[in-house]
């Protein structure tokens, strides 16, 4: 079974819904207005069985010129197009326009029903049909078959259908994969069932108990009760098939017009480039144009900027950047068409090429170049790795394979199995579920500036055998807000690791055989500022007392920072916060405050504290705030503001085992 959905076409009057009602029994025209009005307003739905046990969906889509956009949310998802022309009337304006539409959305197989043969004789029914033939040549349905038919006496069904039958054969097999998606074109309750959507399944597929999301917005999963197709239960629907799906927690206020069913959650975009091609008839456009969009059954004005061209000419294609006034879901290869923002005016039609593009300011030629490679590969199935290579190539950074598979429209697992046959114009990092993608020449760009980075902090900092942390690298790499540029970094890392390019240093990574570089004036140097703060018996060292000293010492103020820091690497100083302490007195002050706890237990007060640790307050306060980060002594305070300071018992421990 092949899935296949038939949309009519044509103009209004031409005789679609009782054409429909002739060969499938059911009547489309079920709204009120469309029955008083004898005109189709709504989608129609029916769906047809063939003799082959085919069962195909129908869409009955309106003529009336006022109808376009429901006209195109219809036409989205079809496969094959029977485009209903009056024998009595011809190609009109409704004709030409659905048929352009139908062109841009990329329909390439249909049967022409010349409707109401009844009413001319056989000479004129013949000059109808060549006329047809004659201006469908320059369109995407020429050589589709011509059959007369009559709705009101029957003559021409059985040819119609097996014209069907023979369309249907010459269809091209469904894309495999892809994310389920399905636009919905209604919504309604069921009493003891709650909402039901339907719809045409576009891609992928889904079965009963799955979730899906209803997007743009929606947080919560929606579970699948039940599915029909064509009127009948079943436990999923495919690409191709017209759906009724009842959702549990789906209420029919959620439901705005332009929104879709999805097995995932989509990010929204109000940015796209794009590939147009404007229609014979449509005015010429400029650099900046005000359009509306059509996706599916999304609509809604946009600002369209040309990319390659300063002006489009009618018949000419052009790349544009869409920028949208309201959040989307799109993705790449989404058909659209273009309208004015009148909305009496079908422009053209287009596809996207990337759905999440950056804004482009510049319109340089390797954008342009870029983005007409993807224009051709993108809608090919069998260019998958071309066009990984083309959207990695776009953006100086790494992908996870998930990102690129909604890009493509693909499936995350469909997209593992492509790039198995890696190429060498991109480097596939394993990571267990999500693996990362990223351009060569980035990925190697990103290894020469880590290099870059690490050789200027060594250079800067000479005395040092640490380097830079992965979080400190990660900013200078401007990857910190890029979805994968965490896990890309540590990955990078470890490969350059394993490289021999860079090694580690405590919780460091430095150049692959970086050394301090020490000399005898920086000894003397460091020696100075070390005796200095061990002068500082008494109370903490006064930083603005040593660089007084250390100018005289011909010490400039700038270095007694990377001193400062180095001693502490070293093990000689210790800091809290700002202010520091020489450790060899920092262990004293340990030894001889818990031997004083040891033997108080229940604690000391400020004033034996003063005893015990004679100097300034500021000393006091210095070791205070250490050791309570060290988790030895405990400080107290009761209601009446009085101070005790308690030995913990890691405190105990340390006295115990002599370690302190």
């Amino acid at each position: 079974m092949k899935h296949v959905i038939i949309g009519t076409a044509g103009h209004i009057d031409h005789g679609k819904t009782s054409l429909i009602k002739l060969l499938t029994g059911i009547d489309c025209d079920t709204h009120k207005e469309e029955k008083e009005r004898g005109i189709t307003i709504n989608l129609g739905f029916s769906h047809i069985e063939l003799p082959s046990g085919e069962s195909c969906g129908i869409i009955d889509v309106p003529g009336h010129k006022d109808f376009i956009t429901t006209m195109v949310g219809g036409a989205c998802g079809i496969d094959l197009v029977l485009l209903v022309i009056a024998a009595d009337s011809g190609m009109m304006p409704q004709t030409i326009e659905h048929l352009n539409i139908i062109t841009a959305l990329g329909i390439k197989n249909g049967v022409v029903a010349l409707t109401k043969i009844d009413l001319v004789d056989e000479e004129l029914a013949e000059m109808a049909m060549l006329e047809i033939s004659e201006y469908l040549e320059k369109t995407s349905l020429k050589n589709i078959p011509v059959v007369g038919v009559s709705a009101h006496t029957g003559k021409g069904k059985d040819e119609l259908i097996a014209a069907l039958e023979n369309a249907i054969l010459l269809l091209d097999e469904k894309e495999k994969g892809n994310l389920f998606r399905i636009y919905i074109d209604r919504i309604f309750s069921v009493k003891g069932m709650g909402s039901v959507v339907t719809g045409s399944v576009l891609s992928g597929g889904i079965s009963l108990g799955n979730d899906v999301y209803l997007l743009p917005g929606d947080k919560q999963k929606n579970r699948i009760r039940s599915i029909e197709r064509h009127g009948k239960p079943v436990d999923a629907v495919v690409r191709g098939d017209r759906a009724a799906i009842n959702l549990i927690g789906l209420k029919n206020e959620d439901f705005k017009r332009g929104m879709l069913l999805c097995e995932k959650q989509l990010e929204t975009t109000i940015l796209a480039d794009a590939f147009i091609s404007l229609f014979n008839n449509a005015p010429a456009l400029e650099l900046w144009s005000n359009i509306i969009i059509i996706s599916g059954t999304f609509e809604c004005q946009a600002r369209m900027h040309l990319l390659n061209k300063e002006v489009v000419q009618p018949a000419e294609d052009a790349l544009v950047q869409l920028h949208l006034s309201q959040p989307a879901i799109l993705l790449n290869r989404d058909k659209f068409i273009l309208r004015n923002t009148s909305g009496d005016i079908t422009l053209g039609g287009g596809y996207i090429i990337d759905a999440a593009p950056l804004h482009h300011r510049k319109r340089t030629e390797k954008l342009i170049e870029t983005l007409a490679n993807l224009s051709v590969n993108i809608l090919s199935d069998n260019n998958i790795n071309e066009n990984i290579n083309l959207l990695l190539n776009r953006e100086f950074r790494p992908f996870f394979i998930d990102e690129l598979a909604e890009k493509l429209s693909l499936k995350k697992d469909e997209l593992k199995t492509n790039i198995q046959n890696n190429s060498c114009q991109f480097f596939h990092y394993e990571n267990n579920d999500n693996d990362i993608l990223i351009a060569t020449k980035f990925d190697e760009a990103f290894t020469i500036k880590i290099l870059k980075i690490l050789q200027l902090h060594h250079k800067q900092n000479a005395i040092f055998a640490e380097g830079l942390e992965s979080g400190e690298i990660i900013s200078k790499l401007d990857l910190s807000k890029v979805k994968s540029g965490k896990m890309y970094l540590e990955l990078l890392l470890q490969k350059m690791y394993a490289n021999k390019q860079i090694d580690k240093c405590k919780k460091t990574w430095i150049k692959w055989g970086h050394t301090p570089q020490i000399d005898s004036k920086f000894e003397n140097e460091i020696q100075w500022i070390e005796n200095e703060i061990l002068n500082y018996k008494e109370g903490k060292p006064i930083q603005s007392e040593i660089e007084k000293k250390a100018l005289l010492q011909s010490i400039p103020k700038a270095k007694i920072k990377t001193y400062l820091n180095y001693l502490a690497n070293s093990g000689k100083i210790k800091f809290s916060g700002s202010d520091y302490i020489h450790t060899s007195l920092l262990d004293k002050f340990r030894i001889v405050l818990l031997k004083a706890l040891k033997q108080k237990e229940e604690g000391i007060v400020i004033a034996e504290y003063k005893e015990i640790i004679p100097g300034t307050k500021s000393l006091r306060s210095l070791l205070t705030d250490i050791f309570e980060n060290e988790k030895i002594i405990l400080v107290q305070h009761d209601a009446e503001s009085n101070t005790k300071i308690i030995i913990t018992q890691k405190g105990k421990e340390l006295i115990n085992a002599g370690l302190s």
